[in-house]
């Protein structure tokens, strides 16, 4: 080969050898380029997925996977503030406070131009009660982002909270200065003012507030309860009476004027204020009924006593569609019973009212128990029976698994002689009873007085029996079961147990005292009935009944003279007792 050949194809591979290992080097640096982007774009990729998946499941409220999910997306781009503030808001929400605070003092080193991490961290230390570092973040929010003044009222209470009066008025005074007076930033000041009893201060801006705003009444009123409470209550007065000069229908100022009246003790312009304001129909319903509760507390008091079911009357008149009337004014009226706040001689009249009252809120309100409990009981002691029947019926559409309910209704229909009718709701009761004894020993009791009046003596007996079971000092079953036991003639020995055992627990009961005396007539004991019977009759409470046996007992012993005495006096109570007249006539006893 040539030489110089040889050394220009030695110099070819040379250059070749420098250009291809240059390429292949510039190639592989590319390779390793497009590489590295790849890797950034997919972790980015995978960052995002697993904060949106945070948020899903943020969103269901699946905390403890939204927290792995943001901590995943942190992972992989560790300077994600949002992702943080995430985590905050799910260690706040969950309780877990020090984590919380751990994350969003993160997102605020990451970022402190974004409101919601400042409002956050203030929320998430008042929670922990460090109530100065929240205000930290408060003034740091107000300072640094334009646009959140809204927020120096909430600044303001944790001042006022700390009772760092000074900083909470300041702040105020910065709200009032972006949004002009106003009622919230005013009356935190009062509050401010009168707790360093400043009250001419306090006076003052309730006078600003009023100036303000002219024409809204509600700022007369607050300053002059303002007045009232720093007892000056001639000027709260005379501020009213100016404000009504004016604008007579303001809703409230005349149940304000009462109160003063009533404070002063002048009381008949106290109640012609109060009549006033239940007279206007602008006064809401709610504020009347809050006034009637406060009068209700100061109970027992004569002058009250008379105007309060006044008021409850007009309530209901000029606000006829509000059920809250009509369940305020039966509360009272039966209130005013219960607790005999009235006489004697209108106890049935107020548990008239209170009754219609209380079925008046039942037909627009039928889901209170305690209601038709109240109406309920009311009817029965005023002895209507036949509205009786029918609400306990139609409580036991909305309450069919009340067994007191089937109680009263057996009851009612027991006092009805509906026989069957009251053997179908007493055992339903039964039914439904079966945790509550003192229930169950009534209805069985009331069954077998029904059964007894049925002529179904076993079933009356097996009642009484159920009924004795559950207690045995029971004494109107005691009285009823040996009473009827005696009537019948059967099992007299059980009768005079029974009636012996009631005597020893009611001794004064005349009803008792002649049922005893009657198992003993029965059994052949003549004396002992006459003795107990003498008792008995002597009694300005004796009936009919009683004058009855104790003739039957005075003829047994052969007294017929004083017999006939005691069944003249019988019929003289009572015409309708069985063969009372034969025997005044025939002198003996008739079965």
């Amino acid at each position: 080969m040539n030489f110089n050949k040889r050394i220009c194809f030695l110099l070819t591979l040379f250059v070749l050898h420098g250009v291809t290992h240059e390429t292949f080097a510039q190639r592989k640096q590319k390779d390793k380029n497009e590489e590295g982007v790849k890797s950034n774009e997919y972790i980015e990729q995978e960052a995002e997925y697993y904060f949106t998946e945070g948020e899903k499941q943020y969103i269901l409220e699946d905390y403890a996977k939204a927290v792995n999910s943001f901590r995943s997306s942190l992972q992989l781009i560790p300077d994600n503030d949002v992702a943080y503030f995430k985590l905050a808001q799910i260690y706040n929400k969950t309780n877990q406070i020090d984590a919380a605070k751990l994350s969003i003092e993160k997102a605020l080193e990451l970022n402190r131009e974004n409101a919601y991490y400042f409002l956050l961290a203030a929320d998430i230390y008042t929670n922990s009660n460090d109530l100065e570092k929240a205000t930290q973040f408060y003034e740091e929010l107000l300072q640094t982002i334009p646009g959140e003044e809204h927020n120096l009222f909430q600044l303001g209470a944790i001042y006022l909270y700390l009772k760092e009066y000074q900083k909470a008025l300041d702040t105020y005074d910065r709200a009032e200065s972006y949004f002009g007076i106003n009622e919230q930033a005013s009356v935190q000041k009062q509050k401010i003012y009168l707790k360093q009893n400043k009250v001419d201060e306090a006076i003052a801006e309730g006078e600003k507030l009023m100036d303000a705003y002219p024409g809204n009444p509600k700022y007369v009123l607050m300053l002059a309860e303002m007045f009232s409470s720093n007892s000056k209550d001639e000027e709260a007065i005379h501020l009213v009476d100016s404000m009504l000069a004016t604008n007579p229908d303001v809703a409230g100022a005349h149940l304000f004027l009462a109160d003063i009246y009533r404070k002063q003790r002048k009381l008949d312009e106290f109640e012609k204020e109060l009549l006033k304001g239940f007279d206007n129909p602008a006064v809401v319903i709610n504020a009347k009924i809050n006034a009637v509760m406060k009068y209700m507390a100061l109970l027992p008091d004569e002058r009250l006593e008379a105007i309060i079911p006044i008021l409850c009357d007009k309530i209901m008149s000029v606000h006829p569609d509000d059920p809250n009337g009509y369940l305020l004014t039966g509360d009272v009226y039966s209130t005013l019973v219960q607790k005999q706040y009235i006489t004697q001689d209108s106890e049935d009249v107020y548990k008239e009212k209170a009754v219609d009252a209380y079925a008046k809120y039942v037909h627009y309100d039928a889901s209170k128990f305690n209601v038709w409990q109240n109406l309920l009981n009311l009817e029965i002691q005023i002895d209507r029976t036949d509205s009786t029947i029918l609400h306990s019926e139609q409580a036991l559409e909305v309450f069919p698994n009340q067994a007191w309910l089937y109680l009263v209704a057996g009851v009612a229909n027991l006092q009805k002689e509906l026989w069957d009718e009251a053997v179908f709701y007493f055992e339903e009761g039964i039914k439904r009873a079966s945790s509550n004894d003192q229930l169950l020993e009534l209805l069985y009791g009331y069954l077998g007085d029904t059964y007894n009046s049925l002529e179904e003596h076993d079933k009356s007996d097996e009642a009484y029996e159920h009924a004795l079971e559950i207690n045995p000092n029971n004494e109107l079953v005691l009285n009823n079961y040996s009473y009827f036991l005696s009537l019948r003639g059967k099992n007299l020995q059980k009768a005079k147990e029974m009636s012996t055992k009631l005597m020893r627990l009611n001794s004064e009961n005349l009803a008792y005292l002649d049922t005893y005396a009657w198992v003993q007539y029965k059994l052949g004991f003549y004396e002992e009935a006459r003795r107990v019977l003498e008792k008995v009759v002597a009694d300005k409470a004796a009936n009919a009944e009683n004058f009855d046996h104790f003739g039957d007992v005075l003829y047994q012993l052969g007294d017929i003279k004083n017999a006939k005495i005691q069944w003249q006096k019988a019929r003289e109570m009572d015409k309708t007792i069985e063969n009372i007249d034969k025997k005044i006539e025939q002198g003996k006893i008739i079965q």
